[in-house]
């Protein structure tokens, strides 16, 4: 069995407005962001990290499980207060501060961590440099951003939050006017299915169901939406092809079937004692009309007579 990992979910709701995604909100949204911070955490075990625009705080929170500190900073202050009331811990604390003008030392972060901050920047290469200085001489970055050409196609509605979207092409220039050694990888929603060797395999063969009659194959990830890189001024740590198992549906998950067929078997003995009930009762209720109508059947049969013999 491999590592049980715990879900961070704040205490209290925090309205999700479009801008801040927050653990009270389920569906693609809550795949896209889990598995983004479960792939980072994987690089922050015993390390000192940072989460830029740490939002509601869940994702730090997952961080500070392995880290020795996480620092979260976020420029609103009502989801600072937030975070620090529903996740509190002793080796996680939240800032309020701009991206751009980072409240940290120099050299004194190993890992940042900053996941769909960037677009909503004008001045990206300044928050990158910001990231620059305060990650150590070997330190890692672990961020995404909205791939523009399928984020946001021709004549789809822009997202009011984002000020300024990237293609891939951009996204690694910018990275790389900062840090000499940059990895892209793409990540793609979906249900589906993974067929994987247990030992070293080639590129991944990709079958993506266009429409009602077609598929397409390729040996990469189509119309990804997302780009996540990892950056350093250092040599770059081994990166592994990663996968979000999300197994909410009754269709293809056996323990929620299970569980939602022992609830049917429940709720079918409970409407079966209920119907028993019903019969039983509408048999005493029979039972005593039955006998109402031969007890009024017997005084009338008396009043007759009552009167006959008057």
């Amino acid at each position: 069995m491999g590592e049980v990992i715990r879900r961070e979910t704040a205490k209290k709701t925090f309205e999700f407005n479009g801008e801040r995604f927050t653990s009270d909100v389920s569906g693609q949204i809550a795949i896209e962001h889990y598995h983004r911070y479960l792939l980072a955490r994987a690089f922050c075990r015993g390390r000192s990290v940072l989460d830029v625009a740490s939002g509601e705080g869940y994702g730090a929170a997952l961080l500070a499980q392995v880290a020795a500190s996480v620092t979260g900073v976020e420029i609103d202050a009502a989801s600072v207060a937030h975070a620090a009331e529903s996740f509190g811990r002793p080796n996680l604390r939240y800032l309020q501060g701009d991206a751009r003008a980072l409240p940290l030392p120099d050299d004194s972060i190993d890992v940042a961590v900053s996941f769909e901050t960037l677009e909503h920047l004008d001045d990206q290469n300044r928050f990158l440099a910001e990231i620059r200085r305060v990650l150590r001489p070997d330190g890692l970055l672990v961020i995404s951003t909205p791939d523009r050409m399928v984020y946001s196609p021709a004549g789809a509605p822009p997202n009011p939050f984002h000020v300024h979207e990237l293609t891939a092409r951009e996204f690694e220039s910018a990275l790389r006017s900062v840090f000499p050694n940059v990895t892209l990888m793409a990540q793609r929603p979906m249900i589906g299915s993974a067929i994987l060797p247990s030992g070293q395999g080639g590129p991944p063969l990709v079958f993506d169901r266009q429409g009602e009659g077609y598929f397409e194959a390729t040996d990469y990830m189509p119309r990804a939406p997302y780009l996540i890189a990892f950056a350093s001024a250092a040599a770059l740590p081994e990166l592994s092809a990663s996968l979000y198992i999300e197994r909410s549906d009754l269709d293809t998950d056996p323990r929620v079937r299970a569980d939602a067929e022992l609830a049917v078997i429940g709720m079918r003995g409970a409407l079966e004692k209920a119907q028993e009930k019903a019969q039983a009762d509408r048999e005493q209720a029979a039972a005593d009309l039955s006998d109402l109508q031969a007890r009024l059947a017997a005084l009338s049969a008396r009043a007759d007579s009552a009167e006959n013999a008057a």
